[in-house]
C-alpha cells in the first residue's frame, strides 16, 4: 500500500526527530556532568537554528503551496529504524555521540536524497535539496572540527615524550 505524506508533514516528523535527539540530550546532560554530551547538546541546537534558517521563507513556501504538495514515496519505516537505532547512553564518550550524530545526520542526508529524486515539482525538489546541502555541510564541519581536535591533541602528545 502507498501511503502519500505532505512536504508539511515530513518536514515535522523531522523536527520531532530533531526534538527527540535533543531531549534524549538534555536527559543525559543532567545525569552525567560530561562536557562531550554539553558540547554535542549545543551542535544540536546550533544546528536547529541552522535548519530553521534553512526553512525560513517558510510563509513563502506556504504560499508556493511548496508544503502542501503531496508525495507518494516517503520512506518513514526505512528512516524511523535507523533513528531509532541511535540510543543515546550516559556513558558515551564524545567518540561515541559524535559517531550517532553523525548517524542521525546521514539518516537526514538519506531521507532528503531519497525525497528530493521522488519529486517532480520543482520547488519541492529544491527544498529537500537545500537542506541536503545543509547537512551536508554540518557533517563536513563537523568532522573538520574532529580533525582539528585530533590534530591538537596528537601534537600535544609529541611535546610530551
Amino acid at each position: 500500500m502507498m501511503a502519500y505524506h505532505k512536504v508539511q508533514d515530513i518536514l515535522e516528523l523531522v523536527e520531532s526527530f530533531h526534538k527527540q535527539m535533543r531531549q534524549a540530550l538534555d536527559r543525559v546532560s543532567q545525569e552525567a556532568d560530561a562536557e562531550s554530551v554539553e558540547w554535542l547538546s549545543r551542535q544540536l541546537r546550533q544546528h536547529e537554528l541552522h535548519w530553521q534558517a534553512a526553512l525560513s521563507g517558510y510563509e513563502k513556501r506556504v504560499a508556493e503551496g511548496v508544503l502542501d504538495t503531496w508525495l507518494q514515496y516517503f520512506p518513514d519505516e526505512e528512516i524511523r529504524r535507523q533513528i531509532d537505532s541511535i540510543v543515546i547512553r550516559r556513558d558515551m564518550t564524545l567518540d561515541e555521540l559524535t559517531d550517532l550524530n553523525v548517524r542521525f545526520r546521514q539518516a537526514l542526508i538519506d531521507l532528503y536524497e531519497t525525497l528530493s529524486q521522488a519529486s517532480s515539482a520543482p520547488r519541492v525538489h529544491e527544498l529537500f535539496e537545500q537542506l541536503k546541502e545543509h547537512e551536508l555541510a554540518v557533517v563536513s564541519k563537523q568532522s573538520r572540527k574532529q580533525q582539528d581536535s585530533e590534530l591538537v591533541e596528537s601534537s600535544s602528545h609529541k611535546k610530551v615524550s
